[in-house]
Formats: C-alpha cells, sequence, structure tokens
C-alpha cells in the first residue's frame, strides 16, 4: 500500500470530514448539509486533485461514527514524518553538542508536519521542517509567557508564545533577532496545520 498524501492533508481532510459531520448534527436542511459537502470536496479536490475517489466517502457521512472509519482508513495512506537519526541531527544544527531529540516512538508521525521540541541542557527550542526531501533545522527561543493569539505557523487561535532567534550581527559583538509567535503546543500547532505555506514562510524569515 503506497502512502501518498502528506500530514498536513491528512488534516485538512479531517476538517473538512468535521465540517460535514457539524453540519449533520446541527442542521435539518438537506440542501444546507448537500452545500456543505460540495464544499468540503471541492476543497479536498484542490490539494488532492487526484484522489476523490479514496475521499468520496465525505458524501455520504452523517455522523461522529462515520468520521472515525472513514479518517482510519485514510490515514492508512499518509506518508509519516521522517525516523531522524543522530547524523541528520548533526547536519541540522552542527553547533548544538549533546542534543537530544524526542522519542520518535511516543510520537504520532502521521499527524506530524513538523518536529519540535524543548532541549533542557542548552535551554532552545529546536524545530526540524520538511521541505524538498531535506530536513531545515531551526533553532531559538520560546517564552515561558502566553497568550491567546493567532499561530504564524498554523494560522489557529490557540495559547501562543513568541519564538525568537538570534543571528550575528556585521557589527562584531551585535546580533539581530527575529521572531513571530507561534502555538506553545508542538501537537496542536501539528494538527491545525492544512496549508504547510507559512510553515515555510516562518522558515524563510527566520533563515533570511
Amino acid at each position: 500500500m503506497e502512502a501518498f498524501i502528506h500530514p498536513h492533508q491528512f488534516h485538512h481532510i479531517k476538517q473538512q470530514a468535521k465540517r460535514v459531520v457539524s453540519a449533520q448534527s446541527h442542521s435539518n436542511d438537506q440542501q444546507v448539509i448537500a452545500a456543505v459537502k460540495e464544499i468540503a470536496m471541492e476543497a479536498l479536490e484542490k490539494q488532492l486533485p487526484d484522489q476523490q475517489e479514496t475521499l468520496t466517502a465525505i458524501r455520504t457521512m452523517k455522523a461522529k461514527e462515520d468520521m472515525e472509519p472513514f479518517l482510519e482508513q485514510v490515514k492508512q495512506y499518509v506518508i509519516p514524518f521522517p525516523m531522524v537519526s543522530d547524523k541528520q541531527i548533526q547536519k541540522a544544527f552542527p553547533k548544538a553538542k549533546k542534543l537530544q531529540i524526542p522519542d520518535l516512538e511516543q510520537i504520532d508521525r502521521k499527524e506530524t508536519v513538523y518536529l519540535r521540541w524543548y532541549d533542557k541542557g542548552s535551554g532552545k527550542t529546536y524545530m526540524l521542517i520538511p521541505k524538498e526531501n531535506k530536513l531545515i533545522g531551526i533553532q531559538g527561543y520560546l517564552e515561558s509567557t502566553q497568550h491567546k493569539g493567532i499561530c504564524t505557523i498554523c494560522n489557529g487561535l490557540e495559547d501562543v508564545s513568541l519564538f525568537t532567534t538570534a543571528r550575528k550581527g556585521q557589527i562584531r559583538g551585535t546580533y539581530s533577532k527575529k521572531g513571530n509567535y507561534i502555538c506553545k503546543d508542538p501537537v496542536t500547532c501539528n494538527r491545525n496545520i492544512t496549508n504547510i505555506d507559512p510553515l515555510h514562510q516562518f522558515m524563510e524569515h527566520l533563515k533570511a
């Protein structure tokens, strides 16, 4: 069975399925329900244009009990976040010493768009972001304080904290900082991602 769905696409499928189920439970107007289903299918067709046969079960979905087995079936086709070796970590973060990564066995890699973790030794937050078959590393500091706001990465309204990176300036001894507000919880952030463009824009902004 060949996997062809990326994690952010799976989140998009789940989002549309939830909208259909919500419409079924909150409306008795069959025209409204039919319209929601068509909008959901159109949205999915934009991301997965050749997979309408796989996703057509959304049209017959009526309740949460229909949605869960559908999502389990679709999840079989999801490409998981890659297993990361120590060598890949060293390549992504060449200056980091004794860097520990989270246990990937404890993470649902099929729902992981990017990897993020806190390293107690350095006090830094690290990210690995897949792009064009490469893993791009970003390191910085995530503030301990949080508030409700829009996450730069997932565009969700969540508890967010300021993530900043520092780079050496042109003048010796000076640094320039860049930052954005992102979800405090990486699991929540990943599950909110239905479009990877903001993630890549976030990465490019910090790398520029």
